[in-house]
């Protein structure tokens, strides 16, 4: 019985080593030195249509000696996913950016149905739009398959804690629990300072500003992802990201790091 067992564990085992995306990633981190870890992330290619205008082309991401700069040019842009799905955890990196409107540069969690049949759309928000200004964009997203799309938006200025985003490492992150979502910043004076928190509804029948509902809930496994697009000016891309102006523009991302809970 044991020896039957022991040979169940090792399948499943190999099944889940075997299955891309299908194995939870335990902690990692990549400082992205003369470029990413190919174990870890794939570098994407092909258009993701409205609003975003541009085609994503792994010759757009550009190794240094520490960091990587993801590009966005007329038509390109650039985008790094995980292989596998993570699960509750901390997320954070480094990232400094250009200052060209229309564009977005982003480390968020996502998945949908183009993961699992059926999933909704699930999705965590670190967003920075120069046509918005000196602010973060943090949001959360929900949408069932066919179903009504959700967002529960806040933008956060970032001059309150000395930060330029075009201007400095801005360290960023956001711990995402079965309970609370958290983004925090490292403020200039080198302090961790939170600039977020929203909950999940407790179920008691009132759904207060700083909570979700219940059923939109991000949960699900998910993949972590980076990315430097811009939009495609038509009238849903003005809203966001803004207007483009064909400019050339860069994102600079030092490290991202992933500790599961």
């Amino acid at each position: 019985m044991v020896t039957s067992i022991r040979r169940t564990l090792v399948l499943v085992s190999l099944l889940l080593l075997a299955t891309p995306g299908l194995a939870q990633s335990g902690y990692f981190k990549d400082d992205f030195t003369w470029g990413f870890n190919a174990g870890i992330w794939q570098a994407r290619s092909g258009s993701n249509g409205t609003p975003f205008g541009c085609t994503f082309n792994p010759s757009m991401i550009t190794p240094s000696s520490h960091g990587i700069t993801l590009g966005v040019s007329p038509g390109q842009c650039s985008e790094l996913r995980t292989h596998n799905l993570l699960s509750y955890g901390r997320i954070q990196g480094s990232l400094k950016t250009g200052n060209a409107p229309g564009t977005v540069s982003s480390i968020f969690t996502y998945t949908s149905w183009h993961d699992v049949p059926g999933r909704a759309w699930q999705e965590i928000d670190i967003e920075f739009l120069p046509t918005l200004g000196n602010v973060v964009h943090t949001n959360v997203i929900y949408q069932p398959q066919g179903g009504t799309y959700e967002s529960w938006e806040q933008d956060i200025d970032l001059g309150q804690y000395g930060l330029n985003i075009t201007r400095d490492m801005v360290h960023i992150g956001f711990d995402w629990s079965s309970w609370r979502i958290q983004w925090y910043v490292t403020d200039a004076w080198g302090n961790q300072q939170v600039i977020r928190t929203i909950y999940r509804d407790n179920g008691d029948g009132y759904v207060a500003n700083n909570e979700i509902p219940q059923y939109a809930w991000p949960s699900d496994p998910t993949r972590l992802m980076i990315n430097h697009w811009h939009g495609d000016n038509t009238s849903e891309a003005y809203y966001f990201p803004g207007q483009y102006f064909q400019e050339n523009t860069w994102a600079y991302y030092d490290y991202i790091e992933y500790s599961p809970h």
